[in-house]
């Protein structure tokens, strides 16, 4: 965790603003009709992409939490998915929150999710790259020409030879993947609910 002074506010404050974000977005959909009128093929394409999104979400968070092992904040991991994006966490959590938002079927939700993320996320990134470069200086402004900030160069994969497994990191991440995935039946049992009561 960075210094409360090194990390600025929106890192400090990002779980009750993503609580706000969160309520507002349950709201929205539990209390509101939807703002676009669509028709039931295209609501069924729309979970059937979200669905997709989200289990590349999980996937690619799993398998970037175990490339960086133990080591965040301790050294540069410039392997894997390190090697082609500076922030694959961040990215793969992004695909996760827009396959909720696709999901719902409802435009404007997915429109808020990108909102709330964008507002959360980027500072976050920006203050987390500051952070780092103030670490590790030269080694980090290599890095930081090499590989991209969110859009995957995939040319400048790098493979390593081994990897360090964290024992206690992959059971957190595996039931981080777990629960990501409960999120698609979750979301089935809203709907139901909201669609019972309307």
């Amino acid at each position: 965790m960075l210094a409360r002074k090194k990390q600025g506010w929106i890192n400090y404050y990002r779980k009750p603003f993503l609580i706000v974000g969160i309520i507002t977005f349950l709201s929205i959909w539990f209390f509101t009709n939807p703002y676009f009128s669509l028709s039931d093929e295209l609501i069924d394409l729309m979970e059937g992409i979200g669905s997709i999104l989200l289990f590349i979400g999980v996937i690619g968070r799993v398998f970037s939490s175990f490339t960086i092992a133990s080591h965040k904040n301790e050294k540069i991991i410039d392997r894997e998915l390190y090697s082609i994006i500076r922030h694959p966490l961040y990215f793969f959590s992004f695909f996760m929150a827009l396959g909720i938002g696709f999901l719902t079927g409802r435009f404007e939700l997915i429109a808020l999710i990108l909102v709330v993320f964008f507002l959360c996320f980027y500072p976050m990134i920006i203050n987390e790259e500051s952070y780092l470069e103030e670490k590790f200086g030269k080694e980090y402004t290599e890095y930081k020409k090499r590989v991209p900030r969110f859009i995957p160069r995939f040319k400048k994969w790098k493979t390593s030879n081994e990897i360090t497994i964290n024992l206690k990191l992959v059971t957190k991440t595996l039931m981080d993947a777990f629960l990501g995935l409960l999120i698609i039946p979750f979301i089935e049992l809203i709907e139901y609910i909201i669609y019972m009561f309307k």
